[in-house]
């Protein structure tokens, strides 16, 4: 039950998430059920957010502070609004490529025990990391961030305006 696993891991994570929310019904999953929250996407990077990352407790900012500068400058992940998080979206041609991205972040996280939001349209995958105890950023939201940027190279990621769009084709 996987796809249970999954969404109570969600339910966690929606009680630590800020912002408005949305609880859908009950879903049902084979004899299982979970409740689903959906939360309103994070704020991109803009002028009133944080210039430098807000890392947690015990972390040393000395030696991840050049890693986090190295997934934002180079590789184009984001400071989330309260700079204790960092998110991207990936592109892929087709919806099927970026459903195979998710599961195979999702199956890392798992295996790491640390999971992302993460919001699947038809041709692309927002991604956040960020940790909730202690609350900031942690080498785990690093290394995640990296398997994600191997694994979208992996499934063939495209760059932002060449992912698949819903409509007819032209």
């Amino acid at each position: 039950m996987a796809t249970f696993s999954a969404l109570r891991a969600c339910a966690r994570l929606s009680t630590s998430l800020q912002g408005p929310a949305t609880t859908l019904p009950r879903t049902t999953f084979g004899n299982r059920s979970a409740a689903v929250t959906l939360h309103q996407k994070s704020q991109r990077l803009s002028s009133n957010m944080p210039a430098a990352p807000r890392f947690a407790e015990g972390e040393d900012a000395a030696h991840l502070g050049p890693d986090v500068q190295s997934l934002l400058q180079q590789q184009g992940w984001a400071l989330d609004a309260d700079g204790m998080g960092i998110t991207k979206t990936f592109h892929f041609k087709t919806y099927f490529k970026a459903v195979s991205f998710l599961n195979l972040i999702a199956s890392e996280s798992a295996a790491k025990k640390h999971h992302p939001t993460m919001t699947v349209r038809i041709g692309s995958v927002d991604v956040h990391w960020t940790t909730h105890r202690p609350r900031g950023l942690t080498i785990k939201d690093v290394t995640l961030a990296r398997h994600c940027d191997q694994g979208a190279v992996l499934m063939g990621a495209v760059e932002s305006g060449e992912g698949a769009k819903c409509g007819p084709k032209p």
